[in-house]
């Protein structure tokens, strides 16, 4: 009976495009993997965490727009008469014929409510459109922001007026990783050519897949192949990366002298920043969620 109503409410509820069934009465998000209780078949709680931890993400879908079938045809094409002397009962007769032809027609085409109830696209359907979205994005070199392009959301809904799309945060937190990524390492060497001291010239020595393991020992075996490569084992003055452990561990096993890369430690002050600001933060985000959803407020305002 539990598993009839959780199957129940995942075909009707919107927030299963949020979450995903684990086992019994869980459900994990698809957002930050934090595992909610929805006892009973209430989704009470999952829409909760989505509303309070995720206020970015759109939970209202638009509501398709219903064409209402038309009986213009029957007054712009009237039938044309077979004789030119009709008499008055005949044209009468004809004429209540033909009324009561176009009243029958438009009760045949009357919309019925089925028409006005606004039904959530499937999960597997939202699904294999966000995949195909993804590779839109990948193959054809589009940015992430893209999803946020007016005239593009204007197309999606068109297509399909129940897809919600996902915002910039969602395409690059959630869905990139869960796609069938691989794994590549690059190496580029930066240098002063001798026909022009003023620039800083650069070259890709190499960028290719790499399915090993991402320890310190692998990591210092590829980065001292890929030098010996080129001849440049000793022409080497400093190498440049993250902070990461195992790359740092790397290049300490080469004996290479190593600068830390200033745009990833202005992206670590930066969070760190954002962490000691994080109530504020919080609090602005619910501000802005609450007028987002209540056109009184936002009335007010």
């Amino acid at each position: 009976m539990a598993s009839s109503t959780n199957q129940l409410y995942k075909k009707r509820s919107n927030v299963w495009n949020h979450f995903t069934l684990t086992n019994g009465n869980m459900a994990k998000c698809n957002y930050c993997n934090e595992k909610k209780s929805f006892s009973g078949g209430s989704t009470g709680n999952l829409l909760r965490h989505i509303k309070t931890k995720h206020v970015t993400v759109p939970l209202q879908r638009s509501t398709p727009q219903v064409a209402e079938e038309s009986n213009s045809e029957y007054l712009d094409n009237p039938q044309p008469s077979t004789s030119t002397s009709q008499s008055t009962s005949a044209i009468v007769h004809s004429s209540i014929t033909s009324s009561s032809s176009i009243i029958q027609n438009k009760n045949n085409y009357q919309s019925s409510i089925a028409n006005f109830i606004n039904r959530p696209l499937p999960l597997c359907k939202s699904v294999s459109i966000d995949h195909q979205l993804i590779k839109m994005i990948v193959k054809e070199y589009h940015p992430f922001s893209k999803v946020k392009d007016k005239e593009f959301r204007k197309l999606l809904n068109m297509l399909s007026p129940n897809y919600i799309i996902p915002s910039r945060k969602t395409v690059s937190n959630s869905l990139m990783p869960q796609m069938n990524n691989q794994s590549f390492l690059a190496v580029t060497a930066h240098f002063i050519d001798p026909d022009n001291v003023t620039e800083l010239s650069s070259v890709l020595l190499a960028c290719t897949s790499f399915e090993e393991s991402h320890t310190a020992d692998n990591l210092a075996s590829f980065l001292k192949n890929t030098v010996d490569e080129w001849g440049l084992s000793q022409r080497i003055t400093v190498v440049v990366s993250d902070n990461a452990a195992n790359i740092k561990s790397a290049i300490e096993k080469c004996n290479w002298r190593r600068l830390s890369c200033f745009a990833h430690d202005i992206n670590l002050i930066v969070h760190c920043g954002l962490d000691k600001i994080e109530t504020v933060v919080t609090k602005i985000k619910d501000i802005v969620s609450y007028f987002k959803r209540s056109s009184h407020a936002l009335a007010k305002a």
